[in-house]
């Protein structure tokens, strides 16, 4: 598959006015084009038979210095937008549908950047005159005194000690003696930037559990005094900024809710955003019926309409304190453990479905390099193919859903970005007739 750079031009940055900064697309590709752009979540336009030189002006909202936005380019002179799917695809691979396309992620940064300067110049610049006319003889110095003082300045204040001490100086003191503490390492916490609603959580329901640099975990949990009717939780899943929302029903205390989000490659943080609604009409609600009123997106998947609070986080993804041994180059955060993957209980039940190591490279790519010691997943635990020499994997798309491929130990390493994928053959409701 061939790659185009982002043409020259194609991109100007605007203002920042209220939290967004505004940006202009020009299509400087081909003669004519469709192009769809999304900024961030909420915001998507789909445009047919754009020629050259037009231009689509837009926003995108800035979380923690930076706006994302993606742009898909439609080259295919049949290029249908009530067709498109780019809007709605969960990757970017997938954005295209059937049409020649190029799909790019930007990051735009909403504060100013500082560049080096160039070099300096070969020799300091020359003035066109002096700063004044030259004397017209040597200047004179200050003339010295009439004579030398009548007596050498006052001795000392301090005269030596008549004799040397008895002894050594004391020694210092006990404290100054001992080794100084190790310092102590800050707590890994997510940051509150943003909420919606005016009840505010007991404790924070965010806990991070990982940080590799490209990846952080993190749980997720019920800090109030009684059950919430539903747990919403939204994060940044893939490497071009696609998101997962992940509905949890009945949520009582202490049962956390475990989860994997990919970092932004400027920052090193991740955003995440947590719903948390009370349906409840009978008992005394922990939420307020008429302040409580933030709205759970549609890609969340919400049912009825019910009090709800919203809080966004920033999450760090690198360690303050990490170990010795670990680098930034370590394996991305193992995500078999994933939230979503609530079939490995089933995955011995071995129902098995054909798949090409082609079709599957094709949906994902190519892995991106770790140092994991083993692959992510394993023959020994899912062996296929005729020699059994290759494994079992299940993979999620919005256009096929879950489907099973049989692919070599080495590509399974690109399930580590794909929350929804997990080792083996697909299972129970996760699998494709």
């Amino acid at each position: 598959m061939d790659t185009l750079p982002l043409p020259d031009g194609a991109l100007t940055i605007g203002d920042v006015l209220d939290g967004k900064v505004g940006f202009t697309i020009i299509q400087n590709w081909v003669e004519d084009a469709g192009i769809a752009i999304q900024a961030g979540t909420d915001s998507c336009v789909v445009n047919g038979n754009v020629t050259i030189g037009d231009s689509e002006d837009m926003s995108a909202t800035c979380m923690a210095g930076y706006a994302g936005i993606t742009v898909v380019v439609f080259m295919d002179d049949a290029f249908d937008p009530d067709d498109c799917e780019a809007c709605n695809a969960d990757d970017l691979s997938e954005m295209g549908g059937n049409y020649e396309f190029c799909a790019y992620r930007i990051e735009i940064p909403c504060e100013p950047v500082e560049v080096e300067c160039g070099e300096p110049s070969a020799s300091p610049s020359g003035s066109f005159y002096p700063s004044s006319e030259p004397t017209d003889s040597p200047t004179v110095s200050m003339a010295p005194t009439d004579a030398p003082t009548k007596s050498p300045s006052e001795s000392p204040t301090d005269s030596p000690t008549s004799s040397p001490t008895s002894g050594p100086s004391s020694p210092p003191s006990e404290g100054l003696d001992q080794v100084p503490p190790e310092p102590v390492c800050p707590e890994r916490e997510a940051i509150l930037i943003a909420n919606e609603g005016e009840t505010m959580y007991p404790d924070i329901p965010i806990t991070i559990t990982k940080q590799n640099v490209t990846h952080v975990g993190f749980q997720v949990e019920n800090t109030f005094a009684q059950t919430v009717s539903s747990i919403f939780t939204q994060y940044h899943s893939g490497s071009f900024g696609e998101t997962e929302c992940i509905e949890e029903e009945n949520v009582e205390q202490d049962m956390p809710i475990e989860f994997v989000a990919r970092c932004m490659h400027k920052t090193q943080i991740s955003i995440v955003n947590v719903w948390i609604t009370d349906c409840n009409e009978t008992e005394r609600s922990f939420l307020d019926e008429l302040l409580d009123n933030a709205e759970v997106p549609e890609c969340c998947h919400p049912g009825d309409e019910c009090k709800t609070v919203q809080y966004t986080f920033k999450v760090p993804c690198v360690d303050p304190c990490p170990p010795d041994e670990v680098t930034a180059t370590e394996a991305p955060i193992d995500t078999r453990k994933l939230h979503e993957v609530d079939a490995h209980d089933l995955i011995r039940k071995k129902k098995t479905h054909d798949g090409s190591t082609k079709e599957f490279e094709d949906l994902t790519g190519h892995p991106e390099p770790n140092g994991a010691e083993d692959h992510f997943c394993v023959v020994e635990d899912y062996p296929c193919g005729p020699g059994l020499d290759k494994v079992h994997v299940c993979h999620y798309s919005a256009r096929d859903g879950y489907k099973t491929f049989c692919v070599p130990e080495a590509d399974s390493d690109a399930l580590r970005f794909y929350p929804k994928d997990y080792c083996g053959p697909c299972v129970g409701g996760y699998a494709v007739a």
